[in-house]
């Protein structure tokens, strides 16, 4: 036996066993949903005291993905920025021939990630 739990009209999980707590609904679905909605769970939504599959699983995907991608940009962020900071402190140059320094360098880096992080934040 497989289920999807819902509570408050929500999914909220899924096992092979029923939830045994009372404010929890067991939702008994067929294997093949079980294995998918673990590995999509945006693909199903609860409706009408059923599980089916959610018609809006695409944008909401896309969305995650977008998330994802915005997350790993402000993470990248942070560590430009901590190295920005020993770069005024150091004020060395990065580049003789050019003269860039690493502030320059640690700056366009910024720039073309802000760049990025505000065309993806467009598309949520």
């Amino acid at each position: 036996m497989y289920y999807i739990f819902v509570e408050n009209n929500e999914i909220n999980g899924c096992g092979q066993c029923e939830c045994l707590n009372e404010e929890i609904q067991n939702i008994e679905i067929p294997e093949s949903v079980y294995y998918d909605f673990i590995e999509e769970p945006l693909k199903y939504k609860y409706e009408d005291g059923q599980i089916v599959e959610n018609p809006e699983f695409q944008s909401l995907k896309h969305k995650e993905e977008i998330s994802k991608q915005i997350l790993e940009i402000q993470e990248k962020l942070d560590i430009l920025d901590a190295k920005r900071i020993r770069a005024v402190c150091e004020d060395e140059i990065r580049d003789e021939k050019t003269g860039e320094t690493w502030l320059d360098y640690y700056n366009s880096q910024i720039y073309d990630l802000r760049i990025e992080l505000k065309s993806l934040e467009t598309q949520l």
